[in-house]
């Protein structure tokens, strides 16, 4: 007979609820009848120790956990800033996502504290009432964003001018494979703290609407204001459309637009086009590197196309997005699939990981904490270390 694994049940419902799942969706994935969920979280019976570990690593909690008398205090749910989603509810690969973002933020914030390592002064140092280009200015300046080459690689540049600074950027679009991180539902978030925030930024976009959420997001810390984000049109033209959106997310696109698109880039631009077609503004955006929508929108709010032209472009950038995504979806996988030491260095940041890993040579943090914060065995530790500084 299995050993059982005397749990307690309301603390199984509890981790079964908070991971945004049902009891059919939880039996078919650890391949039991759904009647002995209900058992298990009734305290009628009781998981095998087997069973229990499925039900750890489905979850995302550790086991012990499921020992506990109640449940434990949970991770605060971020702010949700995207009023232009349809379902408000945080899906089972955003909730995880999200968990092991603060899961990590809590526990190296209090690790930096300890070390007496200083608090980054550039988190919060503006708010919602400052002026768009002070901020923009001072995003530029601290991060010493300089002149970028033609074929540099734009969106690892700005990665890695953000992680010098002790801000730690996720690029990542699924929790595992079968757990894939909707682009429709969340673009990015940004966890704010004084000793190690994080942004996250949903890799499954466009590499150059994945920059724009990254500045969008970073402009989050810079005012303090920790949330999950999902950008759409926003017309600063209309006070009626931006009451549509959180103000937050208006100042947010406002200084991202001005950092990639400043209104003074187009006089020299324009003088080189007679006429504005779509071609010419995916031309433009090319050059600019930034999304053909967004230089759309960027366009209509300083009034250099109409409404007219901007819902006929809209159209054209619109077709060719979803195609895009498309072929992303459709795309043959390749033999072997991504390298997985290089996805795991993405999803938990390339400075993270440097920093954990670099502690954990020092003998500063033991490799059962390591392994917790890379979710990678210490034994493949040296394939790591081929990758992180390659």
């Amino acid at each position: 007979m299995r050993e059982k694994a005397i749990i307690t049940p309301n603390i199984l419902r509890w981790a079964r609820e908070t991971s945004k799942m049902s009891i059919e969706d939880v039996a078919l994935k650890i391949k039991v009848k759904y009647e002995k969920i209900a058992l298990w979280e009734s305290g009628e019976e009781f998981p095998s120790i087997n069973q229990l570990e499925k039900l750890s690593r489905l979850y995302r909690r550790p086991i012990a956990i499921f020992y506990l008398p109640e449940p434990p205090a949970d991770f605060q749910t971020l702010r949700d800033f995207r009023k232009n989603v349809i379902s408000k509810e945080y899906s089972t690969a955003l909730t995880f996502i999200i968990r092991d973002i603060q899961s990590k933020q809590s526990w190296f914030s209090d690790f930096l504290k300890e070390e007496g390592e200083n608090q980054l002064d550039f988190i919060g140092k503006f708010n919602s009432k400052t002026k768009i280009e002070i901020i923009a200015s001072d995003i530029i300046k601290t991060l010493g964003i300089g002149s970028i080459e033609k074929n540099q690689d734009i969106l690892k540049y700005w990665v890695d001018k953000i992680e010098q600074k002790r801000v730690f950027v996720s690029l990542s679009s699924n929790i595992h494979s079968h757990l894939k991180i909707d682009i429709n539902e969340v673009r990015g978030f940004a966890v704010s703290d004084k000793y190690a925030p994080f942004i996250f930024v949903n890799n499954a976009d466009e590499k150059n609407a994945q920059l724009f959420t990254l500045i969008h997001e970073l402009t989050h810390l810079w005012i303090n204001a920790s949330g999950v984000s999902s950008f759409d049109l926003i017309d600063f033209r209309n006070s009626g459309d931006l009451n549509k959106f959180d103000p937050i997310e208006v100042l947010c696109n406002r200084v991202t637009a001005e950092i990639l698109m400043p209104e003074s880039s187009f006089v020299n631009i324009l003088r080189d086009y007679k006429t504005i077609t779509s071609s010419v503004v995916e031309k433009i955006a090319e050059e600019l590197r930034v999304s053909s929508f967004a230089l759309s929108v960027r366009m209509l709010n300083l009034n250099i196309i109409s409404e007219f032209q901007f819902n006929q472009f809209r159209k054209v950038f619109k077709e060719k997005y979803e195609e895009y995504l498309e072929i992303q979806a459709n795309k043959p996988k390749r033999k072997g699939g991504p390298n997985y030491y290089i996805l795991k260095i993405r999803k938990n940041s390339k400075a993270f990981t440097s920093y954990i890993y670099g502690y954990y040579k020092s003998g500063k943090i033991t490799g059962y904490e390591a392994n917790k914060l890379l979710d990678i065995k210490v034994s493949n530790f040296k394939n790591l270390e081929k990758h992180l500084y390659a």
